[in-house]
């Protein structure tokens, strides 16, 4: 098992040397620690080690906010610029006419053109969601300088599912109980098998991606399963993902990065635990939590493993081992601390 080098030395000493290829590693914790400054270094440094890294951006924070105020101060920390590709992903129906090609906007104007003859009324988004149904492919544009940080946004759960080769509709399930009230709860409904021929392994095939970041598997499985009804449907999404992730792993030899919120136990505030519970936590075979500094978890205060980089500032964060393989939960911990080039 190889190790992808972070550069944020607390980080790197506790995962025996950086992120490990061939399984997925968790990071959570709350809001506006640095999860997501993170996971672009991380990416960085893969570039700038002569690989790319794919990074799945599900919150649609990257382009508009964390880029463009971290991508010169990163590159020079790096000593190299650093490609960014935004991956283009556009739906495409399926055709049985080989010789022609119909694009998602031509079916669009020719929907929209049928019903205006038809003096059918529709809006906007039930013509979008009618060409989604009909455009159930991706055809994948890649262009660009190799290797690089090949950014994809994908902020829905259906469109995680569709990426990682799973064809499926979420769609609300209502039924009368009792009382007579109506419920509704969320259903996940397969309309094929899922497939490994999926266009995540195909952009990971033909970038040599060795790093997959996904920021974050939380923020679209709150947003589609809000309820505890939901969670058949949610626990079924999220194991999918992470079974095609799996399987990235071991064929082509990457890392996988996850990061995730975290869920509070109302009555125990102390009790944090990572989001995406025991499917989440048996795929991740390493998992961290960061914390502000002054915070302590599992009974203890652990073992710093840089007690030299000791620091209470804005700036300053804990890494904590939350699951190993060799080592008890909680016992050890990391200092770090953010400036524009990211973590040290």
């Amino acid at each position: 098992m190889s190790r992808i080098k972070t550069h944020c030395k607390a980080l790197d000493i506790l995962l025996d040397g950086g992120i490990p290829t061939g399984t997925i590693t968790q990071l959570f914790g709350e809001k506006q620690l640095g999860k997501s400054i993170l996971s672009l270094q991380s990416a960085f440094a893969c570039v700038a080690e002569g690989h790319s890294a794919i990074i799945i951006d599900t919150e649609l924070s990257y382009k508009n906010y964390l880029i463009p105020s971290r991508r010169e101060p990163m590159a020079r920390r790096f000593g190299r610029p650093i490609d960014i590709i935004q991956v283009d992903l556009q739906r495409k129906p399926r055709s049985s006419d080989r010789r022609r090609t119909v694009t998602r906007s031509d079916l669009v104007a020719g929907l929209s053109a049928l019903l205006e003859k038809m003096g059918v009324s529709y809006t906007e988004l039930q013509l979008e969601e009618a060409a989604d149904a009909l455009c159930p492919d991706f055809d994948l544009h890649l262009e660009g300088r190799l290797p690089a940080v090949l950014l994809l946004e994908v902020p829905t759960v259906e469109g995680l599912l569709r990426l990682h080769g799973v064809d499926a509709i979420i769609a609300p399930s209502r039924s009368k109980e009792r009382d007579e009230r109506v419920s509704t709860r969320m259903e996940l409904r397969l309309r094929a098998a899922p497939s490994e021929q999926s266009p995540l392994r195909e952009l990971a095939r033909r970038a040599g991606a060795r790093l997959l970041i996904y920021d974050s598997i939380s923020s679209p499985l709150k947003a589609t399963f809000p309820n505890t009804q939901d969670l058949p449907a949610r626990s079924s999404s999220l194991a999918m993902i992470l079974t095609h992730a799996q399987k990235l792993c071991v064929d082509y030899g990457m890392g996988v990065l996850i990061t995730s919120h975290v869920s509070i136990n109302p009555a125990q505030a102390w009790d944090r635990r990572p989001y995406g519970g025991a499917i989440l936590g048996h795929e991740a075979k390493f998992s961290l939590e960061i914390t502000r500094v002054g915070a302590s978890r599992g009974g203890g205060r652990g073992e710093a493993v840089n007690p030299e980089d000791e620091r209470e500032d804005e700036a300053a964060r804990l890494l904590w081992i939350q699951r190993h393989p060799a080592l008890p939960d909680y016992s050890k911990f990391g200092y770090a601390w953010i400036d524009l080039e990211g973590f040290h």
